[in-house]
């Protein structure tokens, strides 16, 4: 345990630095700016693009901490793809750590993920590990594969896990003792998984199935979770949009009412004592019981989100509460009302798990301001090139292509220019070029694939039981002339390198739909500043596009943007370097002349 916080060095984190395989020849220069400006400011935010070496670097950093005597060295990722790609790295004395859901309970005779079973009802579970000693409940029981793995990795080291894992167990848990370290890889999506990870719904058909369960526990909370489920309906259906509509502030406080008259600490004993009287059964309740749970464990923080749903004297609304009502329940559903409450503005909560000593990587931080708002993390920053030959690539924006804003095309704008990129797609194939096409709705995704059908383009998208993830991999092993897919799917996430897809075509910039109660939000919450924040995401969102092809030096790739929505942010979004392979006065025909005098052909 370190004394005196202080961050590593440049001899440290070179010494430090891997030399295995590709890293043999020792770190390469951009790597050693990266030091040298961490050993200068400590804590910093750096953006560097793709192919540079980061993962390397970040790897270096919180070797260099753990070696000063820092206890826990983290290292967190967005995703299990990101962190699997980490881990194939191979780098020396790593641990990794993976959620709830990729780890199986042995509590039960049938197969259930751990994050399917009600844990922390389950108190004589022979599997449960110690988190102070390591052993288990019940001594020579084989130990739960989780709660193992957790005991492991709080043991310190440098440690690999997801964002997701590091918020619950640093927000909520008691993990956040002593010095950390903390680097963050594609820190740009920070704020996006916090809120998805902080966000939840409240249904009626869930609330039914715990009340039928207090009931046989003749628990006195039963009659107040009527009342909060009475409420809920009335709420909901009284909104009757299936689209979902934000709560009143006096819809909120009436149902802030109603959960303050229960006791958690009284009814979780309760729940625990029926447990142990076996009046309800783990197995055969199980799922009831797993609801119950949450519950418990949520009812405080269903009054402190609704909460912080109000406009107070001192703030604005941090988060938002919609409601949801469907006349019938549809299909297999058993959902006919239900409310979402949306955690939104997450940069104090970021800031409440960001250690003494942090590192923020991403290829896009933009604005270090914007960057700062969105996510809470602001200190030093440093902007490096990629290194890639600028003449390897270009961005185009043409000239006669339609401005796709809804408010601003005709009925024919998207049919005829998504006819014109499907042509595109076929001419570039016919000289061996394949292609990647980014839209930002489903319903744009299907009109292309039925148009790029018509002009005999041999499309590959997923759908029909095929993920996303499983249809890049088609394609990258060599299926079809152009991948296509949404932003949600295809702007991050997939590598095309070595000409997989060296040209991509993206539709528009995904503007927030009007609609949507999160977009009403923040028109309420920002006013006219609100177009800031919008353009500083489209703008992050257009480089993580345009990087999909261009993933090491070698590399040739270029991105052709369409609407010419993008003619107000694309320029300003590009990083100095990059501004040279802007071509923003060519027709699309021009353009892929342009194109594919670049890329042979």
């Amino acid at each position: 345990m370190v004394k005196h916080l202080q961050h590593p060095s440049q001899q440290l984190m070179l010494a430090c630095f891997p030399k295995n395989g590709v890293y043999h020849n020792g770190p390469r220069a951009v790597q050693e700016d990266i030091f040298v400006f961490v050993a200068e400011n400590g804590s910093s935010i750096i953006e560097a693009g793709t192919g540079v070496g980061k993962t390397a670097a970040e790897y270096a950093i919180l070797r260099a901490c753990q070696k000063l005597g820092y206890q826990h060295c983290f290292l967190i990722t967005p995703n299990k793809t990101i962190l699997t790609q980490i881990v194939n790295e191979g780098f020396e004395g790593v641990k990794v750590a993976l959620g709830r859901n990729e780890h199986p309970c042995l509590y039960y005779d049938e197969p259930h993920k751990a994050d399917e079973i009600p844990c922390s009802m389950l108190k004589n579970c022979p599997h449960r590990v110690d988190q102070t000693t390591g052993k288990t409940h019940e001594e020579g029981a084989i130990p739960c594969p989780y709660l193992q793995q957790k005991f492991e990795v709080m043991q310190g080291g440098v440690v690999v896990c997801t964002m997701a894992f590091y918020l619950f167990t640093h927000l909520f848990g008691k993990d956040s003792d002593g010095h950390n370290a903390l680097v963050i890889d594609e820190a740009h999506r920070i704020s996006d998984v916090v809120r998805n990870c902080l966000s939840y719904e409240i249904t009626d058909f869930h609330l039914e199935k715990c009340i039928e369960l207090l009931q046989m526990i003749e628990a006195s909370e039963t009659e107040t979770l009527k009342k909060f489920l009475f409420s809920l309906k009335r709420i909901a259906k009284n909104k009757a949009k299936k689209e979902g509509v934000l709560l009143d502030p006096q819809e909120i406080q009436r149902l802030i009412a109603i959960l303050e008259e229960i006791d958690v600490n009284d009814l979780l004993e309760k729940i625990e004592r029926a447990v142990r009287e076996r009046l309800i059964d783990p197995e055969k309740d199980r799922e009831t019981l797993k609801h119950l749970e949450v519950l418990t464990r949520d009812l405080r923080r269903y009054i402190r989100s609704f909460e912080f749903s109000l406009e107070t004297d001192q703030r604005k609304p941090l988060n938002y509460t919609c409601a949801y009502y469907t006349q019938e329940r549809e299909g297999k559903s058993k959902i006919q009302h239900r409310l979402v409450v949306k955690c939104y503005y997450v940069a104090p909560l970021i800031r409440k798990i960001l250690p003494d000593f942090y590192c923020a990587f991403s290829a896009t931080i933009g604005k270090p301001d914007n960057f700062g708002f969105e996510t809470g993390i602001r200190g030093p920053f440093l902007s490096l090139d990629s290194g890639f030959p600028v003449d390897h690539t270009r961005v185009y924006l043409p000239t006669d292509t339609p401005n796709l804003a809804v408010n601003a095309r005709n009925k024919r704008d998207l049919t005829q220019v998504l006819r014109k990129i499907a042509k595109a797609c076929k001419r570039l194939s016919e000289k061996g070029h394949r292609s990647l096409a980014v839209t930002i709705s489903n319903a744009e995704r299907e009109k292309f694939l039925m148009l790029c059908m018509e002009e005999e383009v041999d499309a590959i998208s997923y759908g029909n039981g095929l993920t996303a993830k499983e249809a890049a991999q088609e394609f990258k092993n060599g299926k079809g002339d152009v991948l296509v897919g949404t932003a949600a799917n295809y702007s991050e996430g997939v590598d095309l390198p070595k000409q997989i897809a060296p040209v991509i075509f993206f539709l528009r910039p995904g503007y927030p739909n009007p609609k949507d109660p999160g977009t009403i939000f923040e028109e309420r919450r920002w006013g006219g500043q609100r177009w800031v924040l919008w353009n500083y995401r489209i703008m992050n969102q257009a480089l993580q596009v345009r990087g999909r092809n261009i993933r090491r030096q070698s590399d040739l790739g270029v991105t052709i943007f369409i609407s010419q929505q993008f003619r107000r942010v694309l320029f300003a979004s590009l990083p100095e370097w990059l501004e040279k392979a802007y071509r923003n006065s060519l027709t699309l025909d021009e353009v892929l002349a342009d194109a594919e005098k670049l890329l042979g052909g």
